[in-house]
């Protein structure tokens, strides 16, 4: 949301996906592990399935990875029954892409425009993927409809704005004052470099994963893996409680207990499980699978593939978009206008 009118900030912005793209000539170098051995050798991919190893025997997921290509959400009707683009399809979408990079996105709807009046710099760097939705269950690509009394989600994260959610900065929601990463961390928006780079660290008993999400900030992650138990119920997260364990070489993570739901959902029954598989040295496969039965018929599971950064090109840089942040001072004054004209 910062500076969003400036072109150097915004430039700024772009640099992270510039890097990202950069980054993804992979090497498939295994990051060296700063743990003790406990027995078992790491040892790179030898042959096609079998992951490299951590010192102490686990499946090693560690590096820096990067979203390889731009996929939506939801399957559009144009692609109605179709999983996959033909490579011509892909080739047409890059190059409508590549078009007038100087132009400015406006539309004739005032409010439209003003949220959406992005120039090219804002474009988003990543490849059109092949895949015609992130979504894989269902098989028609759509989020299930609502489960009965569910109501439609007001917005991404949750409902319409608070009665006096915009009288002063500290009751401005995080996602526009660029605090916190939201869960659950999905590529939703490539024009600003959201949910496409992240940073995964092991250690015997627990993981940790860094992302960095633009708008959002940075945010860290914390998985266990030692067998405790969730937290109590009452205690909510804001990027949840998460509990992993190995199913072979795929690292499943439950997080449960969080402090806001995706998409309306409700968070005393919302639970999302993760499915981390390296599918060879360059390529992490991340399912995600959204369950609650208060919100959706049933539930429903998204992909979002990899790359790894070589092991020496790693740095992920800070979007700092907190600071100076001109939408949030927008949004603000916006609404102390919004007051005025009430009054009259």
């Amino acid at each position: 949301m910062s500076d969003r009118y400036r072109v150097p900030r915004g430039v700024r912005a772009r640099l992270l996906g510039l890097v990202c793209l950069a980054a993804v000539s992979i090497t498939g170098q295994t990051p060296a592990s700063t743990a003790k051995s406990t027995g078992a050798k790491a040892t790179g991919a030898s042959k096609a399935g079998t992951p490299p190893r951590t010192p102490w025997g686990d499946p090693d997921l560690q590096g820096t990875w990067f979203v390889l290509a731009e996929v939506p959400l939801e399957r559009s009707s144009a692609n109605a029954g179709k999983e996959f683009l033909t490579d011509e399809e892909v080739a047409a979408a890059d190059e409508k892409k590549g078009l007038n990079p100087g132009r400015n996105a406006r539309s004739g709807d005032k409010s439209q425009d003003v949220s959406g009046a992005y120039n090219a710099v804002f474009n988003s760097v990543l490849k059109t993927g092949k895949r015609t939705s992130m979504i894989i269950d269902p098989p028609d690509g759509k989020i299930p409809p609502l489960a009965p009394g569910a109501k439609a989600p007001g917005n991404l994260f949750g409902g319409p704005v608070a009665p006096g959610g915009n009288d002063n900065p500290e009751t401005i929601a995080q996602s526009p004052r660029c605090l916190g990463v939201p869960m659950p961390f999905l590529p939703l928006n490539t024009l600003f470099a959201q949910g496409t780079v992240m940073q995964v660290v092991q250690s015997p008993k627990s993981m940790a994963i860094y992302m960095e999400d633009d708008h959002a900030g940075g945010g860290n992650r914390v998985i266990f893996m030692d067998g405790h138990p969730h937290a109590p119920s009452k205690l909510k997260f804001y990027l949840g409680d998460s509990r992993g364990h190995w199913e072979g070489n795929a690292l499943v993570v439950e997080t449960t207990n969080f402090s806001q739901g995706f998409r309306g959902s409700n968070i005393e029954t919302y639970k999302m499980t993760e499915r981390f598989t390296r599918a060879d040295a360059n390529t992490l496969r991340r399912e995600i699978t959204f369950d609650d039965p208060k919100t959706w018929s049933k539930p429903w599971t998204v992909v979002v593939e990899m790359g790894r950064a070589p092991s020496e090109r790693h740095m992920i840089f800070d979007s700092a978009c907190h600071e100076g942040n001109y939408g949030m001072t927008g949004i603000l004054v916006g609404a102390r206008r919004e007051e005025q004209a009430g009054k009259k």
